[in-house]
């Protein structure tokens, strides 16, 4: 039987025991009662919308994550504060193992896809006005565009999605998105104008800046 590769929007792992050993690894770097970094935060984002109740386990939003201990599990696990003060647990192998990608993901994946090139642009034009390199934001360290990434800071690009959803009364349906025609398992939007759209909207509101590669 062929691997399944599981794909979120900034990451794709070639089979789902990669995937949960970068999970695992991730949930032990952690203490309970200690929120994620804005990093980790970003991509385990991406993957609880595989989660088969991911509904329900985001519900009015996502303010952060933590690890804690769970009632009715003798483990600790990733938690979720909403953004209206709820909290819930959940399993990062139910996500990876629970069910293929909802609308939800595909949306989000779509609002990703769009605004890639734009970002890679503005990437190249930082390193082109400054040849001998760009500082981190975080640590100060010259990087070169190889060994640096363009991260967004605030908003984080979840709540970029969220606002565009809100600003536009979006009701989500299946044909906004689509999976694309190159065999690579991206899913982009069905209407270039909604694609737009979505870059005009993040443009007006994104920040982001130069980090160093692998500093969190």
């Amino acid at each position: 039987m062929p691997a399944k590769p599981v794909v979120l929007p900034s990451r794709t792992f070639a089979t789902q025991g990669e995937a949960t050993a970068f999970f695992k690894a991730m949930l032990a770097r952690y203490g309970d009662g200690e929120f994620l970094n804005s990093d980790d935060e970003d991509i385990l984002y991406e993957l609880l919308q595989r989660h088969p109740e991911a509904d329900e386990k985001i519900g009015a939003g996502v303010q952060a994550f933590y690890r804690q201990r769970s009632p009715d599990h003798p483990t600790s696990c990733f938690h979720v504060l909403r953004v209206d003060g709820k909290k819930t647990d959940f399993g990062y192998p139910a996500c990876i193992t629970g069910r293929a990608p909802g609308l939800r993901h595909g949306f989000y994946e779509a609002c990703r896809r769009s605004v890639v090139p734009e970002l890679m642009h503005q990437k190249q034009q930082l390193f082109d006005f400054s040849p001998s390199g760009v500082r981190c934001v975080k640590t100060g360290e010259l990087t070169t565009i190889h060994t640096s990434e363009y991260r967004h800071t605030e908003p984080r690009f979840r709540d970029i999605v969220s606002g565009f959803i809100q600003a536009k009364n979006l009701a989500i349906t299946p044909a906004m998105v689509t999976v694309s025609q190159d065999m690579q398992y991206q899913t982009v939007f069905t209407d270039p104008a909604m694609a737009r759209e979505f870059i005009e909207f993040h443009a007006s509101v994104a920040k982001l800046e130069i980090f160093k590669k692998y500093v969190r």
